[in-house]
């Protein structure tokens, strides 16, 4: 018979190994709100460089936007909406007169082959807008950030196929094939910047189903790509900003401590640039309540956010009745 103190210090020491894991893990997340970073000027070190977000219409992509042209970027801001990216560049340029902002038109949904197009499009943009005479303008920071989900809180099975292929190109397709394109521009004009948007539904959430999957999908997306660049000595940075609920127009919530604007969320983003992880939460808040994905029982957290959804779910049927 084996007595019980024979492994009294083996499991002792794998306890004190599990538990300096979390301690070093919990630290080095806090340490990234703690101490923000001030790398991202390490992209625009002659104010002259540019930044190129993607689904920069609305949300946190506008806010994105925003927040890139007050550091000092000029910006192309993307969307589908030729009128609505008009009127969104002529806001920008009237809030933020010392940088360029320009456009670029593509249907997240409905990829082509001309999508490898956009290369050729960024460089005449940079060209045609002088960069304040300097000459030295080029694209060194993608935001990946267009994405959503049209059908929240919705069965897989009701899904039609239209509904499917469509929120996977917005939310996976799109990112891969515009960072394939850049990916030569973005090694030329090292140090480059790669920012993909990310969401809490990665950790794989019922009812929003395909969306999640597509998350999923940018987390790998982002460590593969991260590592690539590493493996080929290229000095592009990677990472991911993982996000839960925020403010936008169109989305009926209020604002509060963990649902911020879309602005405060892109530059809470920003301010992560250079912190050396893969994937990291953008907003201090979110942060703090996302601990409980990693450390609470998956079955627990699953039934919380079911009931959450089907709320939600509940809420757009007794909507649509009364409409």
């Amino acid at each position: 018979m084996i007595e019980l103190g024979t492994y009294t210090k083996p499991l002792a020491y794998l306890g004190l190994f599990t538990l300096g894991r979390i301690v070093f893990s919990l630290t080095r997340q806090a340490t990234n709100f703690l101490l923000p970073s001030t790398l991202l000027k390490r992209y625009n070190p002659t104010q002259t460089s540019w930044a190129l977000v993607t689904g920069a219409t609305d949300g946190i992509g506008f806010g994105f936007a925003q927040e890139l042209c007050a550091r000092g970027f000029n910006v192309i801001i993307h969307g589908r909406n030729s009128e609505k990216l008009e009127r969104r560049c002529r806001e920008l340029n009237a809030l933020f007169p010392a940088v360029c902002v320009d456009v670029l038109v593509r249907d997240a949904q409905k990829i082509t082959a001309d999508i490898d197009d956009v290369d050729a499009e960024v460089r005449d943009i940079i060209r045609s807008n002088g960069t304040v005479g300097s000459g030295d303008g080029k694209l060194t920071v993608l935001i990946n950030n267009v994405g959503g989900e049209t059908r929240p809180s919705t069965l897989l099975k009701e899904y039609t196929f239209e509904d499917v292929q469509a929120t996977i190109s917005r939310n996976a397709t799109f990112a891969s094939q515009i960072t394939r394109v850049l990916a030569k521009q973005l090694e030329e004009n090292a140090p480059g910047l790669v920012m993909n948007v990310s969401s809490i539904a990665a950790f794989g959430l019922p009812y929003i189903i395909t969306y999640s999957s597509a998350k999923g999908f940018v987390d790998t997306f982002t460590k593969s790509l991260r590592a690539e660049f590493k493996a080929e000595g290229k000095d592009v940075e990677v990472m991911g900003l993982r996000v839960a609920e925020v403010s936008t127009p169109g989305y009926d919530v209020k604002t509060s401590l963990l649902i911020p604007e879309a602005r405060v969320l892109a530059a809470a983003g920003l301010d992560r640039v250079g912190c050396g992880q893969d994937i990291v939460w953008a907003y201090f808040w979110h942060w703090l309540a996302g601990l409980s994905f990693e450390y609470l029982p998956r079955w627990m957290l699953m039934k919380i956010t079911a009931m959450k959804l089907r709320a939600i779910r509940a809420d757009i049927d007794a909507k649509a009745k009364s409409s």
